[in-house]
């Protein structure tokens, strides 16, 4: 491992290891991380993997780590932590990481602020984290990157398209997130904005589902039957295709069924290209499970003494009704999103 526990923080003093360069944090480069000799060690840190966005995620980061090992830029594979959605589980596994001494933590975060003492810990320890996926984190330190989303865009795009559709009056039902988390509470502020736009949309529910199908249409089986009408649902993603089988079991039928936003899963836009009622209308949208990889590419980066910036925003997924049939044959647990390299990472998020 390149970054010793026991060494850091003399080699933060004595060789300058942090500078601030454009407004940015960079980690300079040692002797011994910029020849990277066997590789670097580092680990991930993932608060939940209970649904198919984040089994993609999984995924897609170990076929990364794979190659990365194979190139000679880690030692070993990605080191996988995952906390089952228990912040306190997360905040031990980034302090056992620190422990162990490894070069960089790319981390998932479960929550927008309960890590940041375990980031600054080992960002003290010259140990950089690059925060994916779930951010932001409202964590200062030094050696912290975010790899973020705009997350109020991407649902305030979503409520928006649904409000006009239903030329600004209905009754719909809020599906969010990960209660907690502070994506599900910026998504949900984005569906706040809007929805101040459009006085005449009621929200006659509000469910967590933990971006999970299964609960989703579980919750939706309770709810549904209370209501005398939904127009539309919206949601944030992973649970779309169970709103709609959620809806046919309730009894709506093609004639009437309500729009449901898509959440660019792969069972979602089977649906919608193949089954769907003719003409369906309606917009999907999704944080891309790349992300992660992106971090993971960046936090080499980081070692090597490249100038990365502290935040980046990722770009999202968008699929509308004229080119969902693009999409068609996606795996039902994958999600329809672009894929990028490494050199994508660094010419439109470390450029940013």
């Amino acid at each position: 491992m390149k970054v010793k526990k026991m060494m850091s923080v003399l080699m933060a003093a004595t060789m300058g290891m942090m500078i601030v360069s454009s407004g940015s944090m960079v980690y300079a480069a040692t002797e011994d991380n910029a020849n990277r000799g066997e590789g670097y060690v580092i680990g991930f840190s993932q608060s939940d993997n209970g649904n198919g966005y984040r089994q993609t995620v999984e995924a897609m980061l170990r076929d990364t780590s794979a190659k990365l090992v194979e190139d000679g830029y880690l030692a070993e594979d990605l080191i996988f932590a995952e906390a089952n959605g228990d912040i306190s589980t997360q905040v031990q596994q980034i302090n056992d990481f620190i422990l162990q001494g490894v070069d960089a933590i790319v981390i998932e975060p479960g929550s927008g602020n309960a890590l940041d003492g375990a980031i600054q810990k080992a960002s003290d320890a010259g140990i950089p984290c690059v925060i994916v996926n779930d951010g932001p984190v409202s964590s200062e330190a030094e050696l912290c990157y975010q790899i973020n989303y705009n997350w109020d865009e991407i649902t305030g795009t979503i409520t928006k398209y649904i409000c006009d559709l239903l030329g600004g009056e209905g009754k719909v039902i809020e599906l969010r997130g990960m209660a907690g988390t502070e994506s599900d509470e910026l998504m949900h502020q984005g569906v706040v904005d809007v929805l101040a736009d459009y006085p005449d949309i009621e929200v006659v529910s509000e469910i967590y589902t933990n971006w999970n199908g299964s609960e989703a249409q579980q919750q939706l089986a309770s709810v549904l039957p209370t209501l005398d009408h939904v127009d539309a649902i919206i949601t944030q993603g992973g649970d779309s295709y169970a709103a709609v089988q959620a809806l046919l079991a309730a009894g709506y039928t093609e004639d009437d069924l309500p729009i449901v936003a898509g959440d660019c899963r792969g069972s979602f836009l089977n649906w919608w290209a193949n089954e769907a009622p003719e003409g369906y209308d309606t917009i999907s949208a999704s944080a891309n499970p790349f992300n992660p990889s992106a971090g993971l590419y960046a936090a080499i980066d980081i070692l090597d003494g490249k100038d990365v910036p502290n935040v980046m925003i990722h770009p999202v997924g968008i699929v509308t009704k004229d080119d969902v049939d693009q999409y068609e044959n996606v795996g039902a647990d994958e999600v329809g999103c672009p894929t990028y390299d490494w050199d994508w990472v660094r010419s439109e998020l470390e450029a940013q």
